[in-house]
């Protein structure tokens, strides 16, 4: 079973992008195992290479845009912060993974994807639903994976990419590789540098200028093949800064105000260092073990004085067993062990340490018109104990071209070091944040190139960590909060030989239950539509993409209106080696408002040269 799935990926690996489900395209993220995507029982999105290729995305929440159930927020243009909602699920409750490493902040609760370079990515894969079972705490709204470029051919190979566009837009990035069928090394180094656009307009008083932004990164692979066995290695560096506008200095007590300033910086360091082996004991049994290290490191400089920096350093044991009965039956286990440290911060934590260890289990069956999978976690965390998570799922095949779906999972939330430990104000006394998920699906194929999903979902979150005044007027964290986020979601796709088109939608309510509100910043309507068409060695891409009006304020009485984006592309491959690349985004030069109170870029060209030796 294993040999076919390998054989197959590298398949899928040569393949033409795929807008449906393909039995060639191989996923990992949904069952901690290599499966094809048609055998998952998870709502699985893969964004390929190629698709990267053809859209030209200058950052992941760009790519992860047009995505089903992905609603963006962003604070203006390249580099400045920006967040996500996964089936109306926030950022800071998903899990995000790069090569199989755990990224992000203990501090802030979050990952800075704007910040991961796009340049390095080999495919994206995102899970929608509670994977807590699975991958522990976060994975309330889903799972992110991110997996960076990869080289299987037996030869050395090397490819340069050179851009640029709009606000003086510079990318560069050279992926470098050598295999000989026993050992692979592969380099990826990029750099990205805009001049921006001045995101806080309004705010000209404190000194009107460009918000720009720059990130270089390297990320460095290893493989060595040693009879059954496997050794991995590798690390990623990224650092970089963007400025922003309107940051608080303090209170002037003469003048009786608050000082702001738009001289602004946020400088960030990101590193990671991965070591493992696979042991492919058999053609069913193969072992996992791997360890890495984390580096989330993030300086705010005011008015050219350094303020307090937040440092993550997160250290992580895996050990996994997959093991395949008769490829009808497999079973994957495994225990992970997590640590958390703070203590590089310059800000003093009452803690600044913490660790987790888990034990879990993943039970799957496939029948002739079947698939059902049964997932536990129990996971032993220092600051509150024990908390167990489990999953269930299963599809079935009423008809020829009709299978039904259906899943239950819990999942939980540790909070955050700021929210438990932060001086004077932190709540040690915390629970951890709680959830159970419902879906039920369907899907349709009349032919082999039409396919249509529909999913139901609702999630119940209880214990939401909400800060707020007590007593005292001290602003502090409690678990006060409970919501039920309930949607419907569409996904259709078409392969009608040289064009190919796909096309969501999600309808969305995301309710409070005590005040009876919607969420902020999530729209009731979202939907997106692309669009590929293929002339010889041309292919030409158009996408658009709709986002329902949304509240800013928890009292819903303040309303952001809807937009449509339109977006165009094309690539010429005038040889296996050369190729060029083009792209308009906001097409209509469309003046809308991601988040209130910031500027959003207007129509944008960009350019790319690509050439592989």
């Amino acid at each position: 079973m294993k040999k076919i799935i390998l054989a197959t990926a590298v398949s899928a690996a040569l393949s033409p992008v795929a807008f449906a489900a393909d039995p060639m395209t191989i996923v990992i993220t949904a069952s901690r195992t290599e499966q094809a995507q048609t055998d998952t029982v998870s709502s699985v999105t893969v964004i390929t290479k190629e698709d990267l290729k053809q859209q030209q995305p200058k950052s992941v929440t760009e790519a992860l845009a047009a995505t089903p159930g992905i609603q963006i927020r962003s604070n203006g243009g390249y580099g400045q912060e920006s967040s996500l909602f996964l089936r109306g699920i926030s950022q800071d409750r998903m899990l995000v993974l790069v090569d199989g490493v755990q990224i992000g902040s203990a501090t802030l609760g979050e990952v800075s994807l704007h910040h991961l370079p796009v340049d390095q990515i080999e495919r994206i894969e995102v899970v929608r639903g509670a994977r807590s079972s699975l991958y522990g705490a976060n994975a309330i709204g889903g799972v992110i994976q991110i997996f960076t470029k990869q080289q299987k051919q037996e030869h050395s190979h090397a490819e340069i990419a050179l851009s640029g566009g709009s606000n003086n837009t510079q990318q560069g990035a050279i992926s470098i590789s050598h295999s000989d069928g026993q050992s692979q090394l592969r380099a990826n180094i990029s750099h990205f540098t805009t001049d921006g656009f001045d995101i806080k307009p309004d705010q000209a008083d404190l000194g009107a200028d460009d918000d720009g932004y720059t990130n270089s990164s390297v990320k460095l692979d290893a493989e060595h093949k040693v009879g059954k066995h496997t050794f991995l290695a590798g690390m990623q560096y990224t650092t970089g800064e963007n400025d922003y506008d309107r940051a608080y200095l303090g209170y002037d007590a003469d003048q009786g105000k608050s000082i702001y300033t738009n001289d602004a910086v946020n400088e960030f360091v990101y590193s990671s260092f991965y070591a493992g082996i696979e042991s492919a004991l058999s053609d069913n049994l193969t072992l996992n073990a791997k360890a890495s290290h984390y580096k989330d490191d993030n300086q705010t400089v005011l008015a050219g004085e350094d303020q307090n920096s937040f440092i993550t350093n997160t250290e992580k044991l895996e050990l996994q067993a997959t093991r395949y009965f008769d490829n009808e039956l497999l079973l994957v286990a495994g225990f992970d062990y997590k640590k958390d440290d703070v203590s590089d911060s310059t800000q003093s934590y009452d803690e600044e340490t913490r660790d987790n260890k888990a034990l879990f289990a993943l039970l799957e069956k496939s029948g002739e018109k079947y698939q059902a999978a049964l997932s536990a976690r129990i996971d032993d965390n220092e600051a509150f104990g024990s908390f167990s998570t489990y999953g269930i799922d299963a599809n079935y095949q009423v008809a020829p071209k009709v299978k039904i779906t259906a899943g239950f999972a819990t999942a939980f939330l540790v909070p955050t070091f700021n929210d438990m430990y932060w001086p004077n104000q932190g709540n040690p006394d915390l629970d951890p944040e709680t959830s159970d998920t419902a879906t039920l699906g369907l899907n349709f194929q009349p032919e082999s190139h039409l396919s249509f999903d529909i999913n139901l979902y609702q999630t119940q979150l209880d214990d939401m960590i909400a800060w707020a005044p007590d007593a005292d007027g001290n602003w502090k964290p409690s678990n006060v909060d409970s919501v039920r986020i309930t949607g419907a979601e569409l996904i259709a796709s078409a392969d009608l030989g040289n064009t190919q088109l796909t096309f969501n939608a999600n309808l969305l309510d995301t309710e409070d239950k005590q005040e009876k509100k919607q969420l902020i910043y999530r729209a009731k309507q979202t939907a997106n539509l692309r669009v590929n068409h293929t002339l010889n060695q041309l292919t030409l891409g158009f996408d658009a993409q709709f986002t329902g009006e949304r509240y800013t304020d928890a009292q819903n009485t303040d309303k952001l209106g809807g937009f449509t984006l339109y977006n165009l592309d094309a690539r010429y491959l005038f040889s296996p080696q050369l190729d060029l690349s083009a792209s308009i985004k906001n097409l209509t030069d469309k003046d809308y408002v991601s988040t209130k109170g910031y500027a959003t870029a207007g129509r944008t060209v960009f350019g790319t040269f690509r050439y592989r030796f």
